[in-house]
């Protein structure tokens, strides 16, 4: 599932992940993602900061605090301050990536987290 509200960003994050053989659910904002998990049931969130509603740290602290906590996250923001990094870990994000990013580094990213790659 990748959340955000910009809409090249979405078909970006949509179609690098589709050519990888992934199935993407797209949502616009934090409250339609949140909703949406429990019906899709995604292997993995990727959460921009920047979403409508909630800022992506608020839809990641929600996302704890329900039964699909287990589910692998991936935050994108502008930047990646240390404290910012650190705050994303402690609730439970399993990676980070700065936009913009390198398409074939965030599918690398994207498939270790779904231990997908070979080591």
């Amino acid at each position: 599932m990748v959340v955000s509200e910009e809409e090249p960003l979405l078909a970006l994050l949509k179609v690098s992940l589709e050519l990888e053989g992934l199935r993407v659910i797209e949502a616009a904002g934090a409250a339609a993602a949140i909703s949406m998990i429990r019906k899709e049931q995604p292997n993995l969130i990727m959460l921009d900061i920047a979403v409508p509603e909630k800022n992506g740290v608020q839809a990641l602290r929600k996302l704890a605090a329900t039964d699909e906590s287990g589910i692998p996250v991936i935050m994108l923001a502008s930047e990646g301050g240390r404290e910012e990094l650190a705050r994303e870990v402690a609730l439970g994000a399993r990676g980070h990536i700065t936009k913009p990013f390198d398409a074939g580094q965030m599918v690398r990213t994207v498939k270790a987290a779904l231990g997908m790659l070979r080591r």
